[in-house]
């Protein structure tokens, strides 16, 4: 079955869109917190990798053995120690991601993964954002902020994932939309006939369309 990538912007309904259809497809969610459970439940010196990462800049249905094993198996290169390789981080990650699309039935949110898997034949990329004025709006009736306090917490969303793929990726733009298989403005269409799109798309993947 396919693998998923979602790239999504804050405000942009990503993460109601991804469990949608974990729940409609019954895959996994990937994201960067069950990673780092993944992680640290394999030994994993996760401190380490926040570091590096903020350098660079799931609410989980399942943690499955295979999914620890993946970094489990590779768990030397992230032994504990002073500083964490760059090099070393984006090998265990590329590696890793490729693994979950081995397995497939898996919705990878963030992390890369659109450039990571860019030529995995199944994996269907998917991009969602909306205008600045429709997240913000969002995020005030979402967490109680002010307009100005929510522009600046898409402001730096945006910066970080800006940073993370363009030093992880060889200078990529995230926002490329050679990227992706299909890209969604959410303040146009709602999150589940994204869902919906999405699902459709991921068959025509699995077919080899």
């Amino acid at each position: 079955m396919a693998v998923i990538t979602i790239s999504r912007e804050l405000g942009s309904e990503g993460d109601k869109i991804a469990n949608l259809l974990c729940e409609r497809l019954g895959y996994g969610r990937m994201d960067k917190e069950l990673l780092m459970k993944i992680a640290q439940e394999a030994g994993v010196d996760v401190e380490a990798v926040e570091a590096l990462e903020q350098g660079l800049t799931k609410r989980a249905r399942l943690v499955s053995d295979e999914m620890t094993s993946l970094y489990r198996k590779q768990a030397s290169a992230f032994e504990k120690r002073g500083k964490l390789d760059d090099v070393t981080y984006v090998q265990v990650m590329q590696d890793t991601l490729e693994k979950l699309a081995q397995q497939g039935n898996a919705i990878i949110v963030g992390r890369g993964g659109q450039m990571a898997l860019q030529d995995w034949p199944t994996a269907l990329h998917v991009r969602l954002y909306a205008p600045p004025e429709a997240r913000a709006r969002r995020l005030m009736a979402r967490e109680g902020l002010s307009e100005q306090q929510a522009q600046r917490r898409i402001e730096r969303s945006d910066e970080q994932k800006r940073q993370f793929i363009r030093q992880m990726y060889n200078n990529a733009d995230w926002r490329n939309l050679k990227y992706y298989h299909l890209a969604i403005d959410t303040a146009a269409i709602s999150p589940e006939t994204a869902a919906e799109i999405i699902m459709l798309a991921a068959r025509d993947r699995d077919r080899g369309v």
